[in-house]
C-alpha cells in the first residue's frame, strides 16, 4: 500500500507544476508558510478518509480508497476581486493539474465525486489574510495480500 502522505505529496507535486502562482505545498503543515507570496496548497491530515474493501473473494487484493484533502490558501492581496475570483478558480485549475498527472503517484476515482468550498470569511494569520478553499478528491490504491 503506497502511505496516503505519498499520495497527497505526489498530487501537490502536479499542482505545483501546473498551477504558477501555487508558490508553496506541503503535506505536513497546517498553515501556509511565512514565505508564500501568493498561494499555498496544502495537504493536512485533519479529515482525511480511507475505507478498505476486498476486491476478490479470497482476500488476496485489498481496494484501498483514500479521499485526500486538499487546501489552497489564497494570499489577500489588498484586492477583494482578485483574492475571490482566485480562490473561486482555484478548484478547477487544480482539477485540470490533477487529471493531466493521474497515474504518477495517484490513481483518481472517477466515479466518486470531488468536493469544493471556500469559506464564508478570511482566516487571519500574523496579521495576514488569507482565503481558504478546500477540495477532496478521492484516489484508489491496490494492496496485493500475499
Amino acid at each position: 500500500m503506497t502511505a496516503p502522505t505519498s499520495i497527497a505529496d505526489a498530487m501537490l507535486s502536479a499542482i505545483n507544476a501546473a498551477i504558477s502562482d501555487v508558490d508553496t505545498v506541503s503535506s505536513t503543515e497546517f498553515t501556509p508558510a511565512i514565505t508564500t507570496a501568493k498561494i499555498a496548497a496544502l495537504s493536512p491530515a485533519f479529515d482525511l478518509e480511507s475505507r478498505f474493501q476486498w476486491e476478490t473473494f479470497d482476500g488476496a487484493e485489498v481496494i484501498c480508497i483514500h479521499r485526500i484533502p486538499l487546501e489552497f490558501w489564497v494570499k489577500h492581496d489588498g484586492k477583494t476581486t482578485h483574492t475571490m475570483t482566485r480562490a473561486r478558480n482555484i478548484g478547477a485549475d487544480a482539477i485540470n493539474a490533477l487529471v493531466a498527472a493521474d497515474g504518477t503517484g495517484y490513481e483518481l476515482l472517477f466515479d466518486d465525486p470531488v468536493t469544493f468550498s471556500v469559506d464564508p470569511a478570511f482566516t487571519t494569520i500574523n496579521s495576514v489574510a488569507w482565503l481558504v478553499a478546500t477540495m477532496f478528491v478521492s484516489v484508489r490504491d491496490t494492496v496485493t495480500v500475499t
